[in-house]
């Protein structure tokens, strides 16, 4: 019976001294360093047109700018996933003359086109995957469904077609708590969409400022 008593003292005093040996079984990386996972986001903000897209159709913002990604996160610094986005600006020009087949007119013109990009997405990121701030950068490629529409007064002229769109951007996820599964996005998106019709004939040039969520697991 002491032999028993010494050898279980000696298993207490010593368990601090092997926890110190080995602390790798208390501080394992999170699953989340460990493991490949997915990332679902949704973001929402600004859609502001530039170059000739700006100049020569809309020039007016617009804050009917979504999108809605799924992201395939590796162990390595990268991820790959599809980004679904909608965008529609829209912009009223006072009455004027306008030369149609016709002749003139004289009308109230209102210059639309919505935008409906599906792009792949390849980011590249700055921090370990569980980091509380991880700033990236993205490359994106995809096809747009646009439709461009121009009233005159109620008549219009309009055309569907999708066409070749291409992008890049920079941003930054903020989890809400360590080892969490919810954060936000913060990202500037520059996108252009190729596109030669009627008043558009150098494409479709527009920055995208948003913020959005998202939420991942493995």
């Amino acid at each position: 019976m002491n032999t028993i008593k010494i050898l279980l003292l000696g298993l207490v005093l010593s368990a601090p001294a092997l926890a110190q040996q080995n602390p790798q079984l208390y501080n394992l990386p999170s699953p989340y360093d460990r493991y490949s996972h997915y990332v679902a986001t949704v973001r929402g903000g600004a859609g502001i047109p530039i170059g000739p897209f700006a100049s020569g159709y809309v020039d007016k913002p617009t804050l009917r700018n979504y999108s809605f990604s799924v992201d395939w996160v590796l162990q390595k610094p990268i991820s790959i996933g599809v980004e679904v986005g909608k965008t529609f600006y829209s912009q009223r020009l006072p009455r004027a003359i306008y030369q149609s087949e016709e002749g003139e007119i004289s009308a109230v013109q209102t210059r639309t086109i919505d935008l409906m990009p599906i792009q792949g997405v390849v980011s590249y990121y700055f921090a370990k995957p569980n980091a509380m701030i991880r700033p990236y950068v993205q490359a994106a490629v995809g096809a747009d469904l646009l439709t461009y529409s121009l009233y005159y007064g109620s008549l219009a002229n309009q055309q569907q077609s999708v066409k070749l769109t291409y992008g890049g951007a920079a941003g930054a996820k903020f989890l809400f708590k360590k080892d969490g599964s919810v954060g936000a996005d913060i990202r500037v998106k520059y996108n252009q969409t190729s596109l030669n019709y009627d008043y558009i004939d150098k494409g479709v040039g527009q920055i995208n400022a948003t913020v959005g969520l998202f939420y991942r697991w493995w």
